[in-house]
């Protein structure tokens, strides 16, 4: 796939300054391999950095994958990125274990599992932000994952690929999974609107699922992306309205766009670009185990997530400080040796950094739902 190979030629640009490596893991006595990407400078005894798996289509390879820019965002926005190959399938081709019939026979899950574990044991990994996108067989093996690893990925991006049918009858979530969907309307590959592959769901089925998930308005808020480039498609976001947690599912569908990658200048917009800033929003909570080197009976903040109001018990009087996404300072307050009370229920749903002490002694996130 030409558009690939020339989208961010500057990709090579300082590659002697990062950490590309081929890796491989053992998955029950079968040698898996990956391509892992360290940012520029990493350093795990003094950063504990989110991850970004991305993943390759039928057929395709990781390698063509470390091309689409999520490289520069690692480098930029602090982010290790993985690039899994998969196993070649009945028909000769790379694929995912994903429920399809075009499935090879392979444990990808426990393949993930243990790349996951893999990172937490030698990188440091923030466990609360392991996400994962790819396109095609890879967004639907992105869905799966959000199923099958629903404890583990905090939020997931699917490019032109939507979810088994397999996976629509049989996923039940606990963790409400933000999702991310990038599609084109004139898909001949995964149809968007008719005919749908067998064992594969269309667009409206597996934006259904997620919506029902999420107890979302059937309707979405929309708008679309300025129309820069001279491909003679459009771009509409739909932001579903209503959702728990607020804003967790979008799709941006890309009017007259077949099954490709969409990236600037050709295009209107840049799928990967695109798909981190949905991803920086959100951390799993359910992963939330020993953020701070405090003693944990020092502070403790419940529930979390809440519906605004959270009980915190500390042992000594200090201030908390409560800041958007953005770093804005929304909320101050003196907080006593003892119980109390931190009413945020005037807040939109939504994640925040709640910060105890003058000098930050503890960095938490905590989710008004």
């Amino acid at each position: 796939m030409r558009y690939i190979y020339i989208l961010f030629i500057f990709s090579f640009v300082n590659l002697t300054l990062a950490q590309q490596t081929n890796e491989s893991i053992d998955v029950g006595g079968i040698n898996r391999e990956y391509i892992q990407y360290l940012p520029v400078g990493f350093n795990q005894n003094t950063e504990s950095l989110p991850v970004v798996f991305v993943l390759h289509g039928l057929g395709g390879s990781n390698s063509t994958m470390t091309n689409i820019g999520f490289k520069q965002i690692g480098d930029s926005a602090r982010v290790i990125s993985i690039y899994p190959q998969g196993i070649i399938n009945a028909f000769g081709q790379s694929s995912w274990d994903n429920g399809t019939l075009l499935a090879p026979i392979a444990d990808d899950v426990t393949f993930f599992n243990n790349m996951i574990d893999h990172l937490i044991q030698n990188y440091n990994i923030d466990q609360t932000r392991i996400y994962c996108t790819g396109i095609s067989m890879g967004g639907i093996m992105s869905y799966h994952l959000a199923c099958e690893l629903n404890e583990r990925f905090a939020a997931i991006g699917a490019m032109s690929g939507t979810m088994a049918t397999d996976d629509i009858a049989n996923c039940v979530p606990t963790y409400k999974t933000p999702v991310i969907h990038v599609h084109g309307t004139a898909d001949a590959t995964v149809p968007y609107y008719s005919s749908p592959l067998p064992s594969l769901s269309l667009v409206g089925e597996t934006m259904n699922f997620w919506i029902n998930v999420h107890q979302c308005l059937s309707s979405a808020d929309s708008t679309q992306l300025p129309n820069n480039a001279a491909d003679g498609l459009t771009v509409d976001r739909f932001i579903y309205q209503a959702c728990t947690p607020e804003s967790s599912l979008e799709l941006l569908r890309v009017n007259g766009g077949g099954h490709t990658y969409f990236y600037e200048p050709v295009n209107d917009f840049t799928e990967a670009a695109e798909i981190w800033l949905f991803f920086r929003k959100w951390f799993h909570y359910m992963q939330q185990i020993n953020i701070s080197d405090i003693p944990k009976d020092s502070f403790t903040i419940s529930p979390n997530p809440s519906n605004g109001l959270f009980k915190v018990k500390a042992k000594k009087s200090n201030n908390i400080y409560v800041y958007n996404l953005s770093g804005q300072l929304i909320h101050k307050q003196l907080i006593y040796s003892g119980e109390n009370i931190l009413n945020l229920s005037v807040l939109k749903r939504g994640v925040y950094i709640l910060k105890y002490g003058s000098k930050g002694e503890l960095n938490k996130r905590i989710s008004i739902q």
